[in-house]
């Protein structure tokens, strides 16, 4: 192995007694042949890769403090481009949260550079370690090595010490490649972890059994010792592949090789155990818990005023909804942050005009159960955030609304000022949220549930015998297809979309363009437009070749690598409809039509249909493309590109028209 870890050894102190810290993790020397390489073998594209990762994690215990957990790291980079040269830089984030906060300590750096044949070192000072605060609850510890050049050795080590029981994941896989990486991991016997893993990758850890033990004084300053017993668990990984960015993946941090630590409970004397959250109900219930959310369930006076006045003019538990949903957006504006708690609470927020998630949508939830309405906040994991694989407190970032509507539930999010109800920003749809009542008890919400994406098609065209096309287009969007598109018009001028559309479309000219029902945000959107095709067709004297979709054919396989690593993931699920009507011109027969098809996702997570008919001198072609599943495990990708394959060669098919006088 690259490196030598050190044992611990536990020692016995008097007074404010504490373990000692393990020794300092040692890598082997750096040679001339690591600092002449050009190209890492396992990976031609890697910019830079890591030759070492190593990492201990244990608890340290102090009198005044109690149990802390202590991480040691030291890593290990090479750089083998320019673009490589981004990796010299490290930063890492510390959490803190009011009086306790996590801190870095022991930073050493070196980098390593080959000159005249021979090994130089040049050391990390203080000039090149910056601290700042990136938020409330983060602070942030830059490390930028010094003299790095292409061909650079860097290397730097750090521990972090933190008063919170979570053991920070295992990362088994970077956005390079990894030549060795070595992990060991030790908790005492009254600490319960349960571990899981993410990614895709087999790994079985190096399991040992070790006595620890610590010294402490009682409440009568008297001596005491407390022994136990260390579960000692060693992970080990070689050429570790990059991480790697792939289509329709929204997060890849949700499928990085790691190993997640989840504390269960803690017993520190004997029948006093306490455990914590191991089911999302209880998850729920600590989260309710909280000042910054079940805390801020008390409406103000002047809250009630405003639900009052709402309750006066509007009857229905609908128009309730519409008229809160109005009245938040137009009070506090989003102000980017996520959260799941309150920052600085519903009341200050409301005053300043602004605030974060969770201030914006329990706000909401208040007045909407002020005016009579059943509504609970819904937690929820963004899709950024990732996908928790178990219950845990940080697998929630954002807050959002559920009403009770008989069976169904009605969800809402005031932090978009588009949203309606069951219509929310895109960022939220990851497959389930909790929703959480008075008491903190909790009910699981499928976010997919509510909604109904779908785009309907229609054109109406004359093909003309100089092989030009001029017709008119309408499209139907309904729900995210309609939030989706009005976003988009906010952001530009009419004129300004009508030339994109003419650039989207494929076509030379768009006139007449109109847009129906933008300013009801709950309807679906009608967009008309004309169009003129210049050149729509192939031709050879007395044939003419005819794509009878016209500019609605998926021209390209998104799918192009033979294999996969992940699954593939759609934003939302979809239906869309395509339906074209051509007007042939005279003297033209139909000699070839495409076959019509209909084929199947495995497991019932899509299908596609075509078909193509036509009458005299009149041609109809229609497609519907139903996708009912977000998410395509990576053992269907072979199934999956087979059926894209499929559509795109049947969308680009021609119909061939024959001259007949």
């Amino acid at each position: 192995m690259r490196y030598k870890l050190l044992m611990i050894t536990m020692v016995v102190l008097m007074g404010a007694v504490h373990c000692v810290r393990a020794q300092k993790i040692k890598l082997d020397k750096v040679t001339k042949d690591e600092l002449e390489l050009k190209v890492y073998a396992g990976d031609s594209t890697a910019a830079a890769i890591y030759l070492d990762k190593v990492r201990e994690t244990y608890f340290d215990y102090k009198t005044s403090s109690g149990f802390m957990i202590i991480n040691e790291f030291k890593e290990r980079i090479k750089i083998l481009s320019k673009e490589g040269l981004d990796y010299a830089t490290k930063k890492i984030l510390s959490y803190k949260n009011d009086s306790d906060k996590e801190r870095v300590d022991d930073i050493e750096g070196v980098t390593y550079n080959l000159v005249s044949g021979k090994i130089e070192e040049i050391e990390l000072k203080k000039d090149g370690i910056f601290e700042n605060e990136r938020s409330e609850h983060w602070d942030e510890t830059s490390i930028t090595m010094p003299a790095v050049q292409v061909g650079s050795i860097v290397e730097w080590s750090y521990t972090t010490i933190s008063p919170f029981y979570k053991i920070d994941d295992l990362i088994l896989q970077e956005d390079l490649p990894i030549v060795e990486y070595y992990a060991k991991i030790r908790t005492p016997g009254m600490f319960t972890f349960r571990r899981l893993k993410k990614g895709y990758f087999d790994i079985t850890p190096k399991e040992s059994i070790a006595d620890g033990g610590v010294n402490f004084e009682n409440a009568y300053g008297q001596s005491n010792y407390a022994s136990y017993k260390e579960l000692v668990a060693e992970y080990t990984q070689n050429d570790v592949p990059a991480l790697k960015e792939e289509v329709f993946l929204i997060n890849p941090d949700n499928y990085r090789r790691s190993i997640v630590y989840e504390l269960i409970s803690t017993e520190f004397t004997e029948g006093n155990k306490k455990e914590y959250a191991t089911t999302w109900e209880e998850v729920a219930k600590t989260i309710f818990k909280q000042r910054e959310f079940g805390g801020q369930m008390s409406p103000s006076l002047s809250l009630k005023k405003v639900a009052a006045r709402m309750v006066a003019d509007h009857k229905t538990q609908a128009e309730k909804i519409e008229a809160a949903l109005r009245y938040v957006k137009s009070k506090i504006k989003w102000n980017g942050n996520y959260g799941k708690y309150t920052d600085d609470g519903i009341d200050e927020a409301l005053k300043r005009g602004s605030g974060d998630v969770a201030e914006i949508n329990l706000l909401l939830t208040v007045l909407l159960r002020e005016c009579g309405v059943q509504a609970n906040p819904v937690l929820i994991g963004t899709k950024q955030h990732g996908i928790p694989s178990f219950p845990t407190l940080e697998g929630y970032n954002y807050v959002i609304v559920g009403v009770r509507d008989g069976l169904k539930t009605i969800l809402l999010d005031a932090t978009d000022k588009f949203s309606a109800p069951n219509i929310l920003p895109t960022r939220v749809y990851n497959w389930y949220g909790r929703m959480v009542n008075k008491e903190g008890v909790s009910q699981e919400i499928d976010l997919y549930e509510t909604i109904s994406p779908q785009k309907d098609r229609y054109v109406m065209a004359d093909l003309n015998e100089d092989g030009s096309i001029n017709g008119v287009l309408k499209q139907r969007y309904k729900s995210l297809e309609a939030f989706e598109l009005r976003h988009k018009v906010d952001e530009e001028s009419l004129e300004t979309y009508t030339q994109e559309r003419a650039v989207d479309l494929g076509v030379d000219e768009v006139t007449n363009l109109k847009l129906e029902g933008i300013e009801e945000l709950s309807a679906p959107i009608t967009e008309s437009l004309e169009f003129k095709i210049n050149q729509g067709v192939d031709q050879i004297p007395g044939q003419i070749y005819l794509n009878p979709l016209l500019f609605f054919t998926m021209g390209d396989n998104p799918f192009k690598s033979d294999v996969r690593i992940s699954p593939v993931e759609f934003n939302y699920p979809f239906f869309h409809n395509t339906n074209v009507t051509l007007k042939l011109p005279e003297g033209y027969e139909v000699q070839q039509l495409p076959e019509p098809i209909k084929i199947a996702l495995p497991g019932e997570l899509g299908s596609f249909v075509y078909s193509i008919t036509h009458m005299g001198q009149t041609l109809q072609v229609m497609t519907k493309f139903n996708l009912t599943g977000t998410f395509v495990p990576y053992d269907y990708y072979q199934s999956l590109k087979e059926f894209f394959n499929r559509r795109v060669a049947k969308e680009t098919e021609k119909v061939i028209l024959q001259k007949s006088i």
